[in-house]
């Protein structure tokens, strides 16, 4: 087992209590990160970055529509019998009862390598329309573009994130096109699928349409696609929907939440009650106190208030957004929104 596989956590999902204590034993002997869940949220947030996944018949259910794991393994109690059916709606590796073969699942766990190889994925969501969040996500893939980096529009209805960057006469997949039903696909032919820009950041945005569009961007499909962003050791920067519906897809499948909040009392209320509902799925949130004319609070109030670190301030750019609207964010990103853009990177680069 390399050091970088070490790293990686177990995932626990068993729902039998004469059978937990078998599966938690053997996952700690393992000498890795334990979690131990059955909540469908915090299992949709951690399978993918897991090393393996130990689950029982009764936990299965939650995994039968999620992408494929490689090293998922259905456990029974000895002596057993394996409930079958189960492990080939999971799409389990292997089958074991426990605790009589504890040591052939050791086995199998020592001999498996992790997928999830530090790809990271960061979401960036306004507290409220019109913070600016778009506009810092943009920024922050071109920071961090080294050739792994895609910047995915979340938002149904956005009019396409593509127009932020010039993109919309660019070849290329968007929204519903990009699909995973046939298997998994490699994070090197997903980038080269999608319309990038000439600094290296691929763009999946929504498609835009003058008729009526029926669909959907379901948490399981912009799953799918950081799935392979994070086995493909990626970055993905998610612009999400501002308000409840970005916080609680921020929750479930970020590593990291940046948080836009304008200096506004309103706007710092929605936050507060934002970062409680992202802290408690356990998804490290930082804001950015965004200054868009005048202000009614400082960082300090921002801090105390929703009880996160503000990372930055991020000041009125003159011309910015005639820019943006006209010719699309500049190829040389302005100073202001450059340094905090570093600042969010610097984070991203920080994360296990």
């Amino acid at each position: 087992m390399s050091a970088a596989d070490s790293t990686l956590p177990v995932l626990v999902v068993v729902t039998d209590p004469v059978l937990h204590p078998e599966a938690i034993h053997v996952a700690t002997v393992t000498g890795r990160t334990v979690i131990d869940t059955v909540d469908p949220d915090e299992i949709t947030r951690y399978v993918a970055r897991a090393s393996a996944v130990l689950v029982d018949a009764g936990g299965s259910v939650h995994l039968r529509e999620m992408a494929r794991h490689p090293h998922l393994y259905l456990v029974a109690p000895d002596p057993g019998p394996v409930d079958w059916r189960a492990a080939m709606h999971c799409h389990a590796e292997s089958a074991f009862l426990l605790p009589a073969q504890a040591p052939e699942l050791l086995s199998a766990l020592g001999r498996e390598r992790a997928t999830a190889s530090g790809g990271r994925v960061v979401g960036v969501l306004g507290a409220v329309g019109g913070s600016g969040a778009s506009t810092l996500a943009a920024a922050v893939a071109r920071e961090l573009a080294d050739g792994t980096v895609v910047l995915i529009d979340a938002v149904d209805r956005s009019g396409g994130l593509d127009l932020l960057l010039c993109l919309e006469d660019t070849p290329g997949a968007r929204w519903p096109e990009v699909a995973f039903d046939r298997g998994r696909i490699e994070l090197a032919d997903l980038r080269k699928a999608l319309p990038g820009t000439p600094d290296g950041v691929a763009v999946l945005s929504t498609a835009r349409s003058r008729i009526a569009d029926p669909f959907v961007l379901e948490p399981e499909r912009l799953s799918a696609v950081l799935d392979c962003v994070r086995a493909g050791a990626g970055t993905a920067v998610v612009d999400l929907p501002s308000g409840q519906i970005g916080a609680r897809v921020a929750g479930m499948l970020c590593d990291l939440v940046v948080l836009v909040v304008p200096a506004e009392v309103r706007a710092v209320a929605a936050a507060a009650a934002l970062t409680a509902d992202i802290t408690t799925r356990r998804t490290p949130c930082l804001t950015v106190l965004r200054h868009r004319g005048w202000s009614g609070i400082d960082a300090a109030e921002l801090e105390r208030l929703t009880s996160t670190d503000c990372l930055a301030e991020l000041g009125q750019i003159t011309g910015l957004p005639k820019s943006c609207e006209l010719r699309g964010l500049p190829a040389r990103t302005p100073r202001v929104l450059s340094t905090v853009a570093r600042a969010v990177a610097a984070e991203i680069r920080e994360l296990p």
